[in-house]
């Protein structure tokens, strides 16, 4: 699978293609179209097909209808954007066919890496994961062995802007900053934080902590870059 096609192509392919099975005409197309609030012409109708108009909303809603009327047989929007091969829906993004398809027949809408990438691209993501991840291993030096691995995906998940901040502050990635939080707190840095400075903690108090909580990140840090551990 490695074609590429924009969004208003593979509708436009997969509406002619129903068209065209059913022996239905532009004209038969044209009017019913007028019945479901598109002002078109055959030639409109050719634009469509051609890959020539927008793949907005409203138009692919209608143009579902309008087919269906045609030609009898029932159209959904997740039969006009069907594609096998990568769908380009706008300039900065690219998605797998099948993706697009799972997302408009009612699915969550998520993306895996292989659903946005060539599959050598999320090669070379998944490969530069692996490396980091040992990276990540050798500076903590087994700490993290102990948890849970649900633990610290929560921990990841449910990073907030503290823990972002934090992270660039100390040079370290998420996964190394969770890790070493519930490793000293066994709870999120935030978490952490929010616990120790109380309820009813104006955001002076916050910072207070914030900064003590920083010097145990720190400290933690540069005996395990020392190789000394904790």
């Amino acid at each position: 699978m490695t074609e590429t096609k924009p969004l208003a192509e593979v509708v436009g392919q997969n509406a002619r293609a129903h068209r065209i099975r059913h022996d239905a005409k532009l004209d038969d197309v044209a009017r019913v179209a007028r019945h479901y609030g598109l002002k078109w012409s055959t030639g409109r109708v050719g634009d469509l097909e051609g890959g020539r108009m927008p793949a907005t909303l409203p138009t692919l809603f209608a143009v579902a209808l309008t087919l269906g009327e045609v030609t009898g047989e029932p159209m959904s929007i997740a039969d006009l954007t069907w594609f096998d091969g990568w769908v380009e829906v706008n300039p900065g993004l690219k998605v797998r066919g099948d993706a697009l398809t799972r997302v408009l027949r009612g699915e969550p809408a998520r993306l895996m890496a292989r659903d946005v990438m060539e599959p050598g691209e999320a090669k070379k993501i998944a490969n530069k994961a692996i490396e980091q991840m040992r990276a990540d291993n050798d500076l903590l030096q087994g700490i993290g062995a102990n948890l849970r691995i649900e633990d610290l995906e929560q921990a990841i998940h449910d990073a907030g802007v503290a823990e972002h901040r934090v992270a660039k502050e100390l040079d370290v990635n998420q996964n190394v900053l969770a890790t070493l939080s519930l490793h000293l707190w066994q709870s999120t840095f935030s978490a952490e934080r929010d616990r120790r400075a109380g309820p009813d903690a104006n955001a002076q108090r916050k910072g207070q902590i914030t900064r003590q909580m920083k010097d145990e990140l720190r400290s933690t840090l540069a005996g395990l870059r020392s190789g000394d551990g904790q």
